[in-house]
Protein backbone atom coordinates (compact mmCIF):
# COMPACT_ATOMS: atom_id res chain seq x y z
CA UNK A 1 0.00 0.00 0.00
CA UNK A 2 1.40 3.47 -0.86
CA UNK A 3 2.28 5.52 2.17
CA UNK A 4 -0.46 8.01 2.99
CA UNK A 5 0.61 11.60 2.42
CA UNK A 6 0.69 13.92 5.42
CA UNK A 7 -1.65 16.19 3.52
CA UNK A 8 -4.50 13.69 3.67
CA UNK A 9 -4.29 13.05 7.42
CA UNK A 10 -7.48 13.77 9.31
CA UNK A 11 -7.23 15.93 12.43
CA UNK A 12 -5.88 13.94 15.36
CA UNK A 13 -5.02 14.77 18.97
CA UNK A 14 -1.79 16.74 19.08
CA UNK A 15 1.22 14.87 20.44
CA UNK A 16 3.95 17.44 20.93
CA UNK A 17 7.56 16.38 21.43
CA UNK A 18 10.40 18.63 22.52
CA UNK A 19 13.49 18.57 20.31
CA UNK A 20 16.76 20.56 20.39
CA UNK A 21 15.59 22.61 17.40
CA UNK A 22 12.56 23.79 19.40
CA UNK A 23 14.54 25.56 22.13
CA UNK A 24 14.00 29.05 20.73
CA UNK A 25 11.37 29.95 23.29
CA UNK A 26 12.02 33.63 22.87
CA UNK A 27 10.75 33.65 19.29
CA UNK A 28 7.28 35.02 18.76
CA UNK A 29 4.44 32.66 17.74
CA UNK A 30 4.17 34.35 14.36
CA UNK A 31 7.90 33.92 13.71
CA UNK A 32 7.70 30.27 14.68
CA UNK A 33 4.67 29.61 12.50
CA UNK A 34 6.50 31.02 9.49
CA UNK A 35 8.72 27.96 9.13
CA UNK A 36 8.12 24.19 9.12
CA UNK A 37 10.80 23.77 11.80
CA UNK A 38 8.83 25.99 14.15
CA UNK A 39 5.48 24.26 13.76
CA UNK A 40 5.93 21.84 16.66
CA UNK A 41 7.55 24.54 18.79
CA UNK A 42 4.47 26.67 18.14
CA UNK A 43 2.17 23.89 19.35
CA UNK A 44 4.36 23.21 22.41
CA UNK A 45 4.45 26.88 23.39
CA UNK A 46 0.72 27.31 22.89
CA UNK A 47 -0.03 24.08 24.76
CA UNK A 48 2.03 25.22 27.75
CA UNK A 49 0.14 28.50 27.85
CA UNK A 50 -3.18 26.69 27.66
CA UNK A 51 -2.10 24.43 30.52
CA UNK A 52 -1.00 27.45 32.58
CA UNK A 53 -4.34 29.13 31.99
CA UNK A 54 -6.17 25.94 32.97
CA UNK A 55 -4.10 25.69 36.16
CA UNK A 56 -4.91 29.22 37.26
CA UNK A 57 -1.57 30.81 36.31
CA UNK A 58 -3.38 33.22 34.00
CA UNK A 59 -6.91 34.40 34.80
CA UNK A 60 -9.49 33.70 32.10
CA UNK A 61 -10.09 36.61 29.74
CA UNK A 62 -13.47 38.13 29.08
CA UNK A 63 -15.20 36.48 26.15
CA UNK A 64 -12.85 33.49 26.15
CA UNK A 65 -12.80 30.20 24.26
CA UNK A 66 -16.55 29.68 24.00
CA UNK A 67 -17.08 33.19 22.65
CA UNK A 68 -14.27 32.77 20.12
CA UNK A 69 -15.71 29.48 18.86
CA UNK A 70 -19.21 30.94 18.58
CA UNK A 71 -17.91 33.95 16.65
CA UNK A 72 -15.89 31.79 14.24
CA UNK A 73 -18.87 29.46 13.66
CA UNK A 74 -21.12 32.43 12.85
CA UNK A 75 -18.54 33.96 10.51
CA UNK A 76 -18.04 30.59 8.78
CA UNK A 77 -21.77 30.29 8.11
CA UNK A 78 -21.89 33.86 6.80
CA UNK A 79 -18.84 33.44 4.53
CA UNK A 80 -19.79 29.91 3.34
CA UNK A 81 -16.78 28.35 5.07
CA UNK A 82 -18.66 25.72 7.08
CA UNK A 83 -16.67 22.84 5.55
CA UNK A 84 -13.39 24.58 6.45
CA UNK A 85 -14.72 25.23 9.94
CA UNK A 86 -15.62 21.55 10.10
CA UNK A 87 -11.94 20.63 9.71
CA UNK A 88 -11.30 22.55 12.93
CA UNK A 89 -14.31 21.17 14.84
CA UNK A 90 -13.07 17.62 14.14
CA UNK A 91 -10.06 18.33 16.37
CA UNK A 92 -9.71 16.77 19.79
CA UNK A 93 -10.04 18.96 22.92
CA UNK A 94 -6.30 19.72 23.27
CA UNK A 95 -5.89 20.60 19.59
CA UNK A 96 -8.87 22.95 19.81
CA UNK A 97 -7.40 24.67 22.86
CA UNK A 98 -4.08 25.13 21.08
CA UNK A 99 -5.85 26.47 17.99
CA UNK A 100 -7.95 28.90 20.02
CA UNK A 101 -4.82 30.21 21.69
CA UNK A 102 -3.28 30.81 18.25
CA UNK A 103 -6.48 32.38 16.91
CA UNK A 104 -6.02 34.95 19.68
CA UNK A 105 -2.39 35.61 18.78
CA UNK A 106 -0.70 32.94 20.92
CA UNK A 107 0.10 35.28 23.81
CA UNK A 108 -1.67 35.40 27.15
CA UNK A 109 -5.17 34.17 27.85
CA UNK A 110 -7.32 34.01 24.69
CA UNK A 111 -10.15 36.50 24.37
CA UNK A 112 -12.68 37.38 21.69
CA UNK A 113 -11.18 40.84 21.28
CA UNK A 114 -7.72 39.35 20.67
CA UNK A 115 -9.09 36.80 18.21
CA UNK A 116 -10.94 39.45 16.21
CA UNK A 117 -7.81 41.59 16.08
CA UNK A 118 -5.58 38.67 15.03
CA UNK A 119 -7.87 36.81 12.63
CA UNK A 120 -9.66 39.57 10.74
CA UNK A 121 -8.31 40.87 7.45
CA UNK A 122 -7.06 44.33 6.56
CA UNK A 123 -10.53 45.87 6.61
CA UNK A 124 -11.41 44.09 9.84
CA UNK A 125 -14.83 43.04 8.59
CA UNK A 126 -14.36 39.31 8.19
CA UNK A 127 -12.04 36.49 9.18
CA UNK A 128 -8.90 36.07 7.11
CA UNK A 129 -9.64 32.47 6.16
CA UNK A 130 -6.15 31.96 4.72
CA UNK A 131 -4.72 32.70 8.15
CA UNK A 132 -7.36 30.50 9.81
CA UNK A 133 -6.45 27.64 7.45
CA UNK A 134 -2.75 27.98 8.12
CA UNK A 135 -3.27 27.88 11.87
CA UNK A 136 -5.47 24.79 11.89
CA UNK A 137 -3.15 22.92 9.52
CA UNK A 138 -0.14 23.85 11.67
CA UNK A 139 -1.96 22.51 14.73
CA UNK A 140 -2.69 19.36 12.71
CA UNK A 141 1.11 18.85 12.41
CA UNK A 142 1.34 19.83 8.73
CA UNK A 143 4.29 21.80 7.37
CA UNK A 144 2.63 24.97 6.11
CA UNK A 145 5.68 26.81 4.73
CA UNK A 146 5.15 27.96 1.14
CA UNK A 147 8.63 27.74 -0.37
CA UNK A 148 7.43 29.28 -3.65
CA UNK A 149 5.58 32.24 -2.23
CA UNK A 150 6.15 35.35 -4.31
CA UNK A 151 8.56 37.85 -2.76
CA UNK A 152 9.15 41.54 -3.41
CA UNK A 153 11.93 40.49 -5.81
CA UNK A 154 9.45 38.42 -7.81
CA UNK A 155 6.95 41.26 -8.06
CA UNK A 156 9.68 43.66 -9.25
CA UNK A 157 10.71 41.09 -11.88
CA UNK A 158 7.11 40.64 -13.11
CA UNK A 159 6.49 44.39 -13.28
CA UNK A 160 9.70 45.39 -15.04
CA UNK A 161 9.58 42.49 -17.50
CA UNK A 162 5.99 43.18 -18.49
CA UNK A 163 6.56 46.93 -18.80
CA UNK A 164 9.78 46.58 -20.83
CA UNK A 165 8.20 43.98 -23.11
CA UNK A 166 5.14 46.17 -23.69
CA UNK A 167 7.15 49.29 -24.56
CA UNK A 168 9.64 47.27 -26.62
CA UNK A 169 6.84 45.63 -28.60
CA UNK A 170 5.18 48.99 -29.21
CA UNK A 171 8.45 50.47 -30.41
CA UNK A 172 9.02 47.49 -32.72
CA UNK A 173 5.49 47.80 -34.09
CA UNK A 174 5.99 51.49 -34.78
CA UNK A 175 9.28 50.75 -36.56
CA UNK A 176 7.58 48.12 -38.71
CA UNK A 177 4.77 50.52 -39.58
CA UNK A 178 7.29 53.17 -40.56
CA UNK A 179 9.18 50.76 -42.83
CA UNK A 180 6.00 49.58 -44.55
CA UNK A 181 4.86 53.15 -45.07
CA UNK A 182 8.24 53.99 -46.55
CA UNK A 183 8.08 51.05 -48.96
CA UNK A 184 4.63 52.02 -50.25
CA UNK A 185 5.60 55.66 -50.52
CA UNK A 186 3.49 56.95 -47.65
CA UNK A 187 4.78 59.37 -45.05
CA UNK A 188 6.41 57.67 -42.09
CA UNK A 189 7.28 60.60 -39.84
CA UNK A 190 4.52 59.73 -37.38
CA UNK A 191 5.68 56.17 -36.93
CA UNK A 192 9.32 57.13 -36.52
CA UNK A 193 8.24 59.87 -34.14
CA UNK A 194 6.59 57.23 -31.99
CA UNK A 195 9.77 55.16 -32.01
CA UNK A 196 11.85 58.17 -31.03
CA UNK A 197 9.45 59.18 -28.25
CA UNK A 198 9.34 55.67 -26.78
CA UNK A 199 13.05 54.97 -27.18
CA UNK A 200 14.42 56.44 -23.93
CA UNK A 201 11.66 54.82 -21.84
CA UNK A 202 12.18 51.47 -23.55
CA UNK A 203 15.93 51.54 -22.95
CA UNK A 204 15.53 52.58 -19.31
CA UNK A 205 12.93 49.91 -18.53
CA UNK A 206 14.91 47.24 -20.34
CA UNK A 207 18.04 48.26 -18.44
CA UNK A 208 16.23 47.83 -15.13
CA UNK A 209 14.97 44.42 -16.30
CA UNK A 210 18.53 43.37 -17.20
CA UNK A 211 19.77 44.50 -13.79
CA UNK A 212 17.05 42.49 -12.03
CA UNK A 213 17.92 39.49 -14.23
CA UNK A 214 21.58 39.64 -13.16
CA UNK A 215 20.60 39.98 -9.50
CA UNK A 216 18.23 37.00 -9.76
CA UNK A 217 20.97 34.91 -11.39
CA UNK A 218 23.26 35.58 -8.42
CA UNK A 219 20.52 34.90 -5.87
CA UNK A 220 19.34 31.71 -7.57
CA UNK A 221 22.78 30.10 -7.86
CA UNK A 222 23.20 27.05 -5.64
CA UNK A 223 25.91 24.40 -5.52
CA UNK A 224 23.25 21.68 -5.34
CA UNK A 225 22.10 22.52 -8.87
CA UNK A 226 23.00 20.25 -11.76
CA UNK A 227 25.64 21.21 -14.33
CA UNK A 228 23.20 22.39 -16.98
CA UNK A 229 21.21 24.43 -14.46
CA UNK A 230 24.37 26.23 -13.37
CA UNK A 231 25.20 26.88 -17.03
CA UNK A 232 21.68 28.15 -17.72
CA UNK A 233 21.84 30.39 -14.67
CA UNK A 234 25.34 31.77 -15.27
CA UNK A 235 25.28 32.07 -19.08
CA UNK A 236 21.59 32.24 -19.98
CA UNK A 237 20.70 34.65 -17.19
CA UNK A 238 23.85 36.25 -15.74
CA UNK A 239 26.16 36.74 -18.73
CA UNK A 240 23.39 37.56 -21.20
CA UNK A 241 21.89 39.95 -18.65
CA UNK A 242 25.23 41.74 -18.36
CA UNK A 243 25.42 42.02 -22.16
CA UNK A 244 21.85 43.31 -22.20
CA UNK A 245 22.74 45.94 -19.61
CA UNK A 246 25.61 47.16 -21.77
CA UNK A 247 23.37 47.15 -24.86
CA UNK A 248 20.61 49.11 -23.16
CA UNK A 249 23.14 51.62 -21.89
CA UNK A 250 24.35 52.25 -25.44
CA UNK A 251 20.77 52.19 -26.75
CA UNK A 252 19.81 54.77 -24.15
CA UNK A 253 22.52 57.11 -25.48
CA UNK A 254 21.32 56.68 -29.07
CA UNK A 255 17.64 57.09 -28.20
CA UNK A 256 18.29 60.17 -26.11
CA UNK A 257 20.27 61.73 -28.98
CA UNK A 258 17.36 61.02 -31.34
CA UNK A 259 14.89 62.43 -28.84
CA UNK A 260 16.96 65.61 -28.47
CA UNK A 261 17.41 65.93 -32.24
CA UNK A 262 21.18 65.54 -32.02
CA UNK A 263 23.44 63.56 -34.32
CA UNK A 264 23.46 59.84 -33.54
CA UNK A 265 26.72 58.54 -32.12
CA UNK A 266 28.28 55.89 -34.36
CA UNK A 267 30.26 54.54 -31.40
CA UNK A 268 27.10 54.08 -29.29
CA UNK A 269 25.34 52.34 -32.19
CA UNK A 270 28.31 50.00 -32.68
CA UNK A 271 28.44 49.29 -28.94
CA UNK A 272 24.75 48.41 -28.92
CA UNK A 273 25.27 46.15 -31.93
CA UNK A 274 28.24 44.37 -30.37
CA UNK A 275 26.41 43.84 -27.08
CA UNK A 276 23.42 42.54 -29.02
CA UNK A 277 25.57 39.95 -30.78
CA UNK A 278 27.30 38.85 -27.56
CA UNK A 279 24.11 38.72 -25.50
CA UNK A 280 22.18 37.11 -28.33
CA UNK A 281 24.78 34.37 -28.67
CA UNK A 282 24.48 33.60 -24.95
CA UNK A 283 20.68 33.49 -25.14
CA UNK A 284 20.81 31.34 -28.28
CA UNK A 285 23.23 28.82 -26.75
CA UNK A 286 21.28 28.65 -23.50
CA UNK A 287 17.95 28.33 -25.31
CA UNK A 288 19.02 25.55 -27.67
CA UNK A 289 20.62 23.60 -24.80
CA UNK A 290 17.48 24.17 -22.73
CA UNK A 291 15.15 22.78 -25.38
CA UNK A 292 17.21 19.59 -25.52
CA UNK A 293 17.84 19.19 -21.77
CA UNK A 294 14.37 20.08 -20.52
CA UNK A 295 12.82 17.85 -23.18
CA UNK A 296 15.02 14.92 -22.15
CA UNK A 297 14.20 15.43 -18.48
CA UNK A 298 10.50 15.73 -19.23
CA UNK A 299 10.49 12.35 -20.99
CA UNK A 300 12.35 10.65 -18.14
CA UNK A 301 10.02 12.12 -15.54
CA UNK A 302 6.95 11.09 -17.53
CA UNK A 303 8.32 7.53 -17.61
CA UNK A 304 9.01 7.63 -13.87
CA UNK A 305 5.48 8.86 -13.20
CA UNK A 306 4.01 5.93 -15.12
CA UNK A 307 6.37 3.37 -13.56
CA UNK A 308 5.52 4.46 -10.01
CA UNK A 309 1.76 4.85 -10.52
CA UNK A 310 -0.12 2.63 -8.08
CA UNK A 311 3.10 1.82 -6.21
CA UNK A 312 4.31 5.10 -4.75
CA UNK A 313 1.76 7.92 -4.89
CA UNK A 314 4.23 10.60 -3.75
CA UNK A 315 6.86 9.61 -6.31
CA UNK A 316 4.31 9.47 -9.13
CA UNK A 317 2.83 12.85 -8.15
CA UNK A 318 6.26 14.47 -7.83
CA UNK A 319 7.42 13.07 -11.18
CA UNK A 320 4.26 14.34 -12.87
CA UNK A 321 4.71 17.82 -11.40
CA UNK A 322 8.39 17.83 -12.34
CA UNK A 323 7.58 16.77 -15.91
CA UNK A 324 5.06 19.62 -16.18
CA UNK A 325 7.71 22.09 -15.00
CA UNK A 326 10.24 20.78 -17.51
CA UNK A 327 7.66 21.16 -20.29
CA UNK A 328 7.11 24.81 -19.36
CA UNK A 329 10.87 25.39 -19.22
CA UNK A 330 11.34 23.71 -22.59
CA UNK A 331 8.87 26.13 -24.19
CA UNK A 332 10.55 29.10 -22.52
CA UNK A 333 13.95 27.86 -23.73
CA UNK A 334 12.64 27.75 -27.30
CA UNK A 335 11.55 31.37 -26.95
CA UNK A 336 14.94 32.25 -25.45
CA UNK A 337 16.70 30.71 -28.46
CA UNK A 338 14.46 32.70 -30.82
CA UNK A 339 15.17 35.86 -28.85
CA UNK A 340 18.90 35.18 -29.08
CA UNK A 341 18.76 34.65 -32.85
CA UNK A 342 16.91 37.96 -33.33
CA UNK A 343 19.49 39.73 -31.19
CA UNK A 344 22.44 38.27 -33.09
CA UNK A 345 20.99 39.29 -36.46
CA UNK A 346 19.85 42.70 -35.21
CA UNK A 347 23.18 43.41 -33.57
CA UNK A 348 25.03 42.30 -36.68
CA UNK A 349 23.00 44.70 -38.84
CA UNK A 350 23.79 47.56 -36.47
CA UNK A 351 27.49 46.76 -36.70
CA UNK A 352 27.36 46.56 -40.50
CA UNK A 353 24.94 49.35 -41.42
CA UNK A 354 24.80 51.51 -38.30
CA UNK A 355 22.00 54.06 -38.36
CA UNK A 356 21.48 53.71 -42.12
CA UNK A 357 18.55 51.36 -41.53
CA UNK A 358 16.23 50.87 -38.53
CA UNK A 359 15.99 47.10 -39.16
CA UNK A 360 18.71 46.34 -36.61
CA UNK A 361 16.88 48.31 -33.93
CA UNK A 362 13.63 46.67 -35.02
CA UNK A 363 15.02 43.17 -34.51
CA UNK A 364 16.42 44.07 -31.09
CA UNK A 365 13.00 45.42 -30.14
CA UNK A 366 11.35 42.22 -31.35
CA UNK A 367 13.86 40.19 -29.32
CA UNK A 368 12.92 42.13 -26.19
CA UNK A 369 9.24 41.51 -26.84
CA UNK A 370 9.85 37.76 -27.32
CA UNK A 371 11.70 37.58 -24.01
CA UNK A 372 8.92 39.40 -22.22
CA UNK A 373 6.21 37.22 -23.73
CA UNK A 374 8.14 34.08 -22.76
CA UNK A 375 8.46 35.28 -19.16
CA UNK A 376 4.75 36.12 -18.98
CA UNK A 377 3.91 32.71 -20.50
CA UNK A 378 5.92 30.86 -17.84
CA UNK A 379 4.29 32.90 -15.08
CA UNK A 380 0.81 32.23 -16.50
CA UNK A 381 1.33 28.49 -16.97
CA UNK A 382 2.65 28.03 -13.44
CA UNK A 383 -0.43 29.80 -12.14
CA UNK A 384 -3.00 27.89 -14.19
CA UNK A 385 -1.56 24.41 -13.57
CA UNK A 386 -2.08 24.80 -9.82
CA UNK A 387 -5.75 24.02 -10.36
CA UNK A 388 -4.89 20.95 -12.45
CA UNK A 389 -2.52 19.59 -9.78
CA UNK A 390 -5.03 20.20 -6.99
CA UNK A 391 -7.89 18.62 -8.96
CA UNK A 392 -5.87 15.44 -9.46
CA UNK A 393 -4.83 15.33 -5.82
CA UNK A 394 -8.37 15.81 -4.48
CA UNK A 395 -9.96 13.57 -7.16
CA UNK A 396 -12.32 16.40 -8.07
CA UNK A 397 -13.43 14.82 -11.35
CA UNK A 398 -14.18 11.51 -9.64
CA UNK A 399 -16.20 13.20 -6.91
CA UNK A 400 -18.06 15.29 -9.47
CA UNK A 401 -18.98 12.15 -11.43
CA UNK A 402 -20.22 10.44 -8.26
CA UNK A 403 -22.37 13.39 -7.25
CA UNK A 404 -23.70 13.80 -10.78
CA UNK A 405 -24.65 10.10 -10.94
CA UNK A 406 -26.50 10.44 -7.64
CA UNK A 407 -28.43 13.50 -8.88
CA UNK A 408 -28.60 13.29 -12.70
CA UNK A 409 -31.29 15.96 -12.92
CA UNK A 410 -29.00 18.58 -11.37
CA UNK A 411 -26.20 20.34 -13.21
CA UNK A 412 -23.30 20.44 -10.79
CA UNK A 413 -20.45 22.93 -11.03
CA UNK A 414 -16.92 21.62 -10.83
CA UNK A 415 -15.72 24.76 -9.06
CA UNK A 416 -18.18 24.24 -6.20
CA UNK A 417 -17.20 20.59 -5.79
CA UNK A 418 -13.54 21.65 -5.71
CA UNK A 419 -14.29 24.34 -3.13
CA UNK A 420 -16.02 21.86 -0.83
CA UNK A 421 -13.19 19.34 -1.08
CA UNK A 422 -10.61 22.05 -0.42
CA UNK A 423 -12.37 23.18 2.74
CA UNK A 424 -12.89 19.63 4.01
CA UNK A 425 -9.12 19.14 3.76
CA UNK A 426 -8.39 22.36 5.66
CA UNK A 427 -7.66 24.70 2.74
CA UNK A 428 -9.14 28.05 1.89
CA UNK A 429 -7.88 28.19 -1.70
CA UNK A 430 -6.33 26.29 -4.57
CA UNK A 431 -3.06 28.15 -3.98
CA UNK A 432 -2.87 26.95 -0.37
CA UNK A 433 -3.52 23.35 -1.33
CA UNK A 434 -0.97 23.47 -4.15
CA UNK A 435 1.66 24.95 -1.83
CA UNK A 436 0.99 22.20 0.72
CA UNK A 437 1.30 19.51 -1.96
CA UNK A 438 4.67 20.88 -3.12
CA UNK A 439 5.95 21.31 0.45
CA UNK A 440 4.98 17.76 1.45
CA UNK A 441 6.51 16.33 -1.73
CA UNK A 442 9.73 18.30 -1.18
CA UNK A 443 10.16 16.90 2.32
CA UNK A 444 9.36 13.37 1.14
CA UNK A 445 11.90 13.66 -1.69
CA UNK A 446 14.49 15.00 0.75
CA UNK A 447 13.95 12.15 3.21
CA UNK A 448 13.98 9.41 0.56
CA UNK A 449 16.33 10.80 -2.09
CA UNK A 450 18.87 12.75 -0.04
CA UNK A 451 18.81 11.14 3.38
CA UNK A 452 17.50 7.70 2.41
CA UNK A 453 19.39 7.26 -0.89
CA UNK A 454 16.39 5.78 -2.73
CA UNK A 455 17.49 5.27 -6.36
CA UNK A 456 14.18 6.36 -7.90
CA UNK A 457 14.03 9.52 -5.82
CA UNK A 458 17.66 10.25 -6.73
CA UNK A 459 16.65 9.96 -10.37
CA UNK A 460 13.79 12.35 -9.73
CA UNK A 461 16.16 14.87 -8.16
CA UNK A 462 18.58 14.72 -11.08
CA UNK A 463 15.77 15.27 -13.57
CA UNK A 464 14.50 18.41 -11.86
CA UNK A 465 18.05 19.76 -12.05
CA UNK A 466 19.55 18.88 -8.66
CA UNK A 467 22.53 16.76 -7.60
CA UNK A 468 21.91 14.86 -4.34
CA UNK A 469 24.87 14.98 -1.95
CA UNK A 470 24.35 12.43 0.83
CA UNK A 471 27.32 13.65 2.85
CA UNK A 472 26.23 17.29 2.95
CA UNK A 473 22.56 16.25 2.86
CA UNK A 474 21.74 18.66 0.07
CA UNK A 475 19.63 19.85 -1.60
CA UNK A 476 17.35 20.91 1.22
CA UNK A 477 13.53 20.81 0.95
CA UNK A 478 13.23 24.51 0.10
CA UNK A 479 15.36 24.18 -3.06
CA UNK A 480 13.62 20.93 -4.01
CA UNK A 481 10.26 22.69 -3.77
CA UNK A 482 11.48 25.54 -5.97
CA UNK A 483 12.77 23.17 -8.65
CA UNK A 484 9.56 21.12 -8.61
CA UNK A 485 7.61 24.32 -9.20
CA UNK A 486 9.88 26.25 -11.54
Amino acid sequence: MPKQSALTKQPSPARVKSTPEQSAAAASPLQLSASPEGALALQRSAGNKVAQAAGGATPPAAGGSAAIESWIAAEAAKDKKTALHGFYTAFGPMQRKIAINLFAGGSGAPSLAKAKKHLTGILGRSIDWDKFSKIIRTVNSQKTQNYNEDTDRDYVTYATTAAAASVGASSAAASTTGEVQGIVGAGKEGAFGAVIDMGPASAALSGVTAGVQIYNAVQNHDEAQGGFDKFENVVGEGASGAADLARFGATGVVNTQKFMGAAVSGAATAAAGAAGVVGGAAYLASGVAGVYTHGKRMNKLNALEKASAGKDADLSRAAGLGASTQKINKTKSAATALKGAAMVVGGGILLAAGAATPVGWLLLGVAGAIGGIAAVYKFYKKRTRKEEVVDRFLDVDKKLAELQAAAPAQKLEKSKVRETLLQKNGFNSVAQCYAQIVTDLAHTIYEKGVVGKDAQYEELLRNIGLNPDHTKRTPKPDLIAKKLHS
